[in-house]
């Protein structure tokens, strides 16, 4: 069974959900700290201020006067003996001698830890203080009580307090809306991921969908861009790139194949019908003589043309260019191969003239020598006798540039698309018993690719025809 997580769909939804439900349970835990330090800080400083003024107005209601005299120990001690048993006290502090436990409650102990004053409104749990308490200073929660305490020196603890459980309960409320509304976001979070995801990985699932198609048989189907120019947009232009030459690549395969079998059932013909020809009866020398040409050009032919198909197959299967071979001189090889061909050039009464400079690149010499040699032995094959073939090579650019023209009729503009295509004759009529295979021109322009340069072709009826070879020179 498959697991969910195997889908890139719920691994998304998973750390989707793992950072939303972390960063709601951080918000919500921020505001609630907040907010309880924000209403704790509020009572604080009310306990505080109640603590001075009661000191300001019961126990020194005379250190703001002109002698600002502060009261002895004694002199508080006294006065919050007496204040106990007052009736007439200030307004402010008149709810300390009620009952109810909601309001501030006030407690004043000696060294002793001997009451000197407790408010009627003080919990029965009020705590005395524990000894060594004296000085300190500090504020903290006590069940449902805030309390602050403050020591003295001289030994007496105050201690202002109040009920907080009316703020405890907000702030329980306070808590459960922030789970709920964290919740709540947590589960739109969770139904947004998803959706998202979808949404996300929706053309991925096209692009899978219309790939297995196009691996079923379907090489014409194409994936369908959103148009938004997003990653996977560019992501689809890039496969149908590559279906479109996979596609090129297939159709020309086929075509390959289908004339390469077609090229080589002629000699297969030939030899086989020649010798079940000379099977049949006891025939005169000569004639098994004359059988035995026919059989030895027709396995000439394909001899040259299973070598072509050899070449064009290594060249195929070139993973890198020649640029690392040794250097070498064009002009060196491009004599050497007009000389080989002078003999040719003589049969077909055409003459070669050449215009050659030094110049090196990095490559395979015996392979440049099958490029130029293709060249002038097809100008030499599809012109009028007595045609003159240049040839001629410069640097330009930092390229080696090679040119074969001939002076003959030019190629018709319709075939100039198609001519460096294997197999692929102009002359439709004509077939390999001239002894090209068609595979020159698809062969030289193989070799220029893997050398790092490219060939092209112009023709005009009334000027010839001009190959144009452009190799990398070496630098430095």
């Amino acid at each position: 069974m498959k697991s969910p997580f195997q889908s890139i769909r719920w691994r998304l939804l998973f750390w989707h959900s793992l950072i939303s439900l972390i960063l709601v349970i951080a918000t919500c835990l921020l505001a609630y700290r907040l907010v309880a330090k924000e209403r704790m800080e509020r009572i604080d400083s009310s306990l505080r201020s109640f603590d001075r003024n009661f000191f300001r107005q019961v126990l020194a209601p005379d250190a703001d006067g002109p002698d600002g005299a502060l009261p002895t120990m004694a002199e508080i001690r006294s006065r919050l003996i007496a204040f106990g048993e007052e009736k007439s006290v200030p307004a402010e502090f008149r709810r300390l001698f009620d009952n109810d436990p909601a309001t501030t409650y006030l407690a004043y102990w000696n060294e002793d830890g001997s009451p000197l004053f407790i408010s009627k409104n003080a919990p029965s749990s009020i705590s005395k203080p524990a000894s060594g308490e004296s000085g300190s200073n500090r504020t903290e929660s006590r069940d449902i009580f805030r309390e602050h305490r403050r020591g003295n020196p001289t030994g007496i603890v105050s201690l202002v307090g109040r009920d907080i459980s009316a703020e405890l309960s907000s702030l329980r409320r306070f808590q459960l809306l922030l789970a709920l509304g964290g919740a709540s976001i947590f589960i739109f979070a969770l139904a947004g991921g998803w959706w998202i995801g979808g949404q996300t990985l929706a053309p991925i699932g096209r692009i899978s969908r219309t790939a297995s198609r196009i691996a079923a048989g379907n090489l014409d189907e194409r994936i369908k861009p959103s148009g938004r120019d997003s990653e996977l947009d560019q992501l689809a232009h890039v496969l149908n790139g590559t279906f479109e030459r996979l596609g090129s690549a297939l159709e020309r395969q086929k075509r390959f194949t289908a004339d390469a079998s077609h090229e080589l059932r002629t000699p297969l013909t030939i030899i086989l019908s020649e010798t079940q020809r000379g099977l049949k009866r006891q025939r005169e020398p000569e004639q098994y003589r004359e059988m035995l040409d026919h059989c030895h050009t027709a396995a000439n032919r394909m001899k040259g043309l299973v070598e072509s198909l050899l070449l064009l197959a290594r060249q195929d299967l070139t993973d890198e260019t020649h640029r690392n071979d040794g250097p070498v001189d064009i002009s060196e090889i491009a004599r050497s191969v007009v000389a080989s061909l002078a003999p040719l050039a003589a049969a077909h009464e055409s003459e070669i003239s050449v215009e050659l400079q030094p110049s090196k690149i990095a490559g395979n010499a015996e392979l440049i020598a099958i490029l130029i040699q293709n060249l002038i032995s097809n100008a030499l094959a599809h012109t009028p006798q007595g045609t003159t073939v240049r040839l001629e090579n410069f640097e330009e650019d930092a390229h080696s540039i090679v040119i074969v023209h001939d002076d003959g009729p030019g190629i018709p503009p319709e075939h100039l698309g198609r001519i460096f295509d294997r197999f692929y004759r102009v002359d439709s009529a004509r077939s390999g018993a001239d002894g090209h295979s068609g595979l020159g021109l698809a062969i030289a322009r193989s070799i220029a690719l893997n050398h790092g340069g490219d060939i092209s072709v112009e023709s005009d009826p009334r000027q010839g025809t001009t190959f144009k070879v452009k190799l990398p020179v070496i630098q430095g």
